[in-house]
């Protein structure tokens, strides 16, 4: 098994141009893990930015258009759109036998000065993490990428429990203790599953169409044994799509990340 950190390392740029493979064990159905592709897609897109990629990443727009497979080569494609006095906008596609698979676009920005601070409320969780037990690792039935990673229950049930309220808080840590903090934070922004598989009592299949992450301050602040607390709500859901939200909270009961998805769900 490769950790976070390792399988990203699989990722040779040379320019704007990128490949990798990534290992089995990093699957999430047929495709890799969404958060390993968002993470790729930032290192290339970091690549092909020049003297402006040691901004902070800001907020990072996904596609995922097919599935990217796992042990087999993909290809990144980056490119700059625009550098302007403060922020960069950069862009990155993922494709496989020339097919694109995921388009991200980055905004890449420099701090200024604001009168402006405002932070999202920690909710109360009933439960210490330390109290849980972890999500347990099924072959064939959790997603490959779930031994990397530690996932709590705060509220809210597992997937396939017939629960009616469409929200969880759920505790997690990702196993790689190496991995930089904004690649950490990254995975377990979209490390959850959706609070839609909970409602069902059948196993049905779930898929993020599309992720937008704002990441708010500074991702360094998250230790790598630190619990994060991720707050989840599926606020819409009609024709098998659903509309999903979730917040990312950290030491200091700080908001780290916002996420927005789009969930196509088959039950």
């Amino acid at each position: 098994m490769a950790t976070f950190g390792e399988a990203l390392n699989r990722l040779q740029i040379e320019g704007n141009d990128g490949s990798a493979v990534i290992p089995d064990d990093w699957a999430q159905g047929r495709t890799v893990f969404g958060g390993l592709q968002v993470a790729l897609a930032v290192r290339a897109m970091r690549g092909a930015m020049g003297a402006a990629s040691a901004l902070p990443l800001r907020c990072v727009q996904a596609t995922f258009v097919a599935p990217l497979p796992t042990g087999q080569p993909i290809q990144l494609r980056a490119d700059v759109l625009r550098t302007g006095r403060a922020v960069t906008h950069a862009r990155c596609d993922l494709l496989h036998d020339g097919v694109l698979a995921c388009t991200a676009v980055g905004i890449f920005g420099a701090s200024r000065p604001s009168s402006i601070t405002l932070d999202i409320p920690r909710p109360p969780a009933p439960v210490a993490a330390e109290a849980l037990q972890d999500m347990h690792y099924v072959p064939g039935l959790t997603p490959e990428f779930i031994r990397h990673l530690q996932l709590r229950w705060a509220q809210g049930t597992p997937p396939y429990t017939g629960r009616v309220d469409p929200r969880t808080l759920i505790y997690a840590r990702l196993r790689d203790g190496a991995c930089s903090a904004e690649d950490t934070l990254i995975a377990l922004a979209d490390s959850i599953p959706t609070p839609a598989l909970s409602m069902l009592t059948k196993r049905a299949p779930a898929s993020s169409v599309n992720w937008m992450l704002e990441l708010i301050g500074d991702p360094g602040l998250l230790g790598p044994d630190d619990w994060s607390l991720i707050g989840t709500e599926v606020r819409a859901g009609a024709d098998g799509y659903l509309s999903q939200t979730s917040v990312l909270w950290g030491p200091g009961d700080h908001a780290f990340s916002v996420s927005h998805q789009t969930v196509a769900i088959f039950g």
